[in-house]
């Protein structure tokens, strides 16, 4: 039976059932706080990290469909095979002649504002050429003029995009934000190729590069809206000057260049057999058509998309060491693609490597965030990718006379073999062992 509170009592009970209300709220309150967001999306909590982010997902998106839609134009006008590959070189050509240019600006002027003279830029070229095409009146030589553009923008995004993640997002998640920022190119890979084909075989060419133009002008409004920290103006020096001065920077601290150099040789080796000999290999050795080559780059998406994941929910203390894990994971994964060529196992492989891709390129560049001063990050960065894409070009020249001599799965083990040795050489080097 239920006992009735004596009258006098109703003023303790009321006070006692106010206490019990607010210790009921207090606990819900602490029980709110210990659901914590998962460690990758912290950094979308920082109101302009997202922003750009979102702009970026958008842009390469675009990216993928005009990557779809290029070759295609340029066969649909009259070109082949040599007008397509002229284009990568022409882009290829504005990147690096750039690039150094490109990083003493990123430090010299707001980042913000680079990214977003990159995105209107190039979302003007490529409505010009979505214009063209649609009344007939494009040329091939417009399209090198687009490359041309498209090249010589990305010497200065690059930079100004690696520099200003530090200043949207704390230290302490700086690794997390690179692995988030990296899921933009992962989640675009999916969608963009064959929202581009949709496009190309309902609406035409000139919608895909119309596509491609409007997620330019997106991720532009997008930056627009984003309000960065100010940072102090640069001196004013000389252009020059300042690019000397990055490169006096990195040859002072023995585990950048090294790396930077040692990378080069690197990417020679596991991206040049992937280019060149990949392809003869599938349809060679493990008779596969277009379907087959495309399962396997599939793959590699795959691997980029674990990798994001995994880091960007776990912190890595010994940088210099996982760097370099990573790498040997990527020359064993190129060098079993030639050793067991069955295809299973090449699609395992290639997981592997978009595991490696994606390792490499988040921890390196937190690496460099977190050590290079802010003032000379966008410097050091286009030196990064200066020194990284010079062996780069004779990548297909000197692959292609290995196929031809030794065979595809041959050029593989070659390639892989030297960025395994390569990396697990720079294990030996303390300052890289160090990094942390």
């Amino acid at each position: 039976m239920r006992r009735a509170c004596p009258r006098v009592g109703r003023g303790v009970r009321s006070r006692a059932a106010r206490h019990r209300g607010r210790r009921r709220r207090a606990c819900r309150r602490d029980a709110i706080s210990v659901v914590r967001l998962p460690r990758i999306a912290e950094p979308l909590r920082h109101r302009d990290f997202r922003l750009l982010w979102l702009g970026q997902t958008v842009s390469v998106f675009g990216n993928f469909v005009h990557g779809v839609a290029l070759p295609f134009q340029i066969l649909a006008i009259g070109g082949g095979p040599f007008e397509i590959g002229l284009w990568g070189a022409i882009f290829s050509i504005a990147s690096i002649v750039f690039l150094l240019l490109g990083g003493a600006v990123a430090d010299r002027v707001p980042r913000r504002r680079l990214i977003l003279a990159n995105d209107l830029a190039c979302g003007i070229a490529v409505a010009a050429i979505a214009a063209l095409s649609a009344t007939g009146n494009l040329r091939v030589e417009h399209l090198y003029v687009e490359a041309f553009v498209f090249g010589a923008t990305h010497s200065f995004f690059e930079p100004a995009l690696n520099a200003i993640i530090p200043e949207l997002v704390p230290p302490e998640i700086l690794q997390t934000g690179n692995a988030v920022r990296g899921t933009s190119r992962q989640i675009a890979l999916i969608g963009g190729p064959i929202v581009g084909g949709l496009v190309i075989a309902s609406a035409g060419l000139p919608a895909a590069f119309g596509l491609d133009a409007a997620t330019f002008f997106a991720s532009f409004g997008a930056v627009w809206l984003a309000r960065p920290p100010r940072r102090e103006p640069a001196a004013a020096v000389p252009i020059l000057r300042q690019v000397r001065e990055g490169l006096a920077y990195t040859f002072s601290v023995q585990w950048l260049w090294v790396f930077i150099f040692a990378w080069a040789i690197v990417v020679l080796g596991l991206f040049g057999p992937l280019a060149v000999a990949l392809p003869i290999f599938v349809r060679d050795v493990l008779r596969g058509d277009a379907q087959m080559y495309a399962a396997i780059t599939a793959a590699v998406g795959v691997g980029d998309i674990v990798a994001g994941v995994v880091l960007a929910q776990v912190h890595i203390r010994r940088l210099g060491i996982a760097i370099c894990l990573f790498a040997i994971l990527g020359g064993a994964s190129v060098v079993g693609m030639g050793l067991v060529p069955v295809v299973p196992a090449t699609v395992l492989f290639a997981v592997g490597f978009g595991v490696q891709f994606v390792g490499v390129g988040v921890l390196w560049t937190t690496a460099v965030q977190k050590h290079v001063p802010r003032e000379l990050l966008g410097r050091v960065t286009s030196i990064d990718f200066f020194g990284g894409s010079l062996l780069l070009p004779l990548a297909p020249v000197i692959f292609a006379a290995i196929v031809a001599a030794l065979g595809p799965a041959q050029a593989l083990v070659i390639g892989g073999g030297m960025g395994i040795v390569i990396a697990t050489g720079l294990l030996f080097i303390r300052s890289i062992r160090d990094l942390e």
